[in-house]
């Protein structure tokens, strides 16, 4: 009998500390701010390397690369969050601007191997024409005035 109630009382105690841990509970401010400062300097620095190395368009392959999957990996830390609830709606706004960053690059990088000058202008043109990157950059805006410390992507 008392190994039956140990077990209860085990089970117990590991439902209360699941349900305190996360769960659906929102991200504190400060918590919030320093993964999207660390996710948007891990993107800065990926695409700051490939100005860096720029000789010929072949010559930056390997850092568009680097640089999609690091905008991958930043939509996806980002999109499996539970920010605060004041910026919900820009964050999920920011996932949807890192993933159009990550298909151009990716449309980028495919053009860097092979060469194509041509395509290679076209994905850095869609990008600055993106209206989800648009988006993405009101969106930071929006956290900015309501007081969140966005890092580079703010810049």
């Amino acid at each position: 009998m008392r190994t039956k109630l140990t077990g209860i009382a085990v089970v117990a105690a590991l439902a209360t500390l699941a349900a305190g841990c996360g769960g659906s509970s929102h991200m504190s401010k400060a918590d919030y701010e320093a993964k999207i400062q660390a996710d948007g300097k891990a993107v800065q620095d990926a695409v700051a390397k490939i100005s860096a190395s720029f000789s010929s368009i072949k010559s930056v392959a390997k850092e568009v690369v680097a640089a999609e999957a690091a905008a991958k990996k930043a939509a996806d830390d980002l999109d499996a969050t539970n920010p605060p609830a004041d910026v919900a709606a820009d964050n999920d706004t920011l996932v949807i601007a890192l993933r159009a960053i990550d298909v151009e690059l990716q449309k980028l990088a495919k053009a860097a191997k092979a060469g194509d000058q041509v395509a290679a202008q076209q994905a850095v043109a869609a990008i600055q024409s993106s209206p989800e990157i648009k988006a993405g950059q009101a969106a930071v805006k929006d956290m900015q005035k309501k007081g969140y410390k966005v890092g580079v992507l703010g810049s």
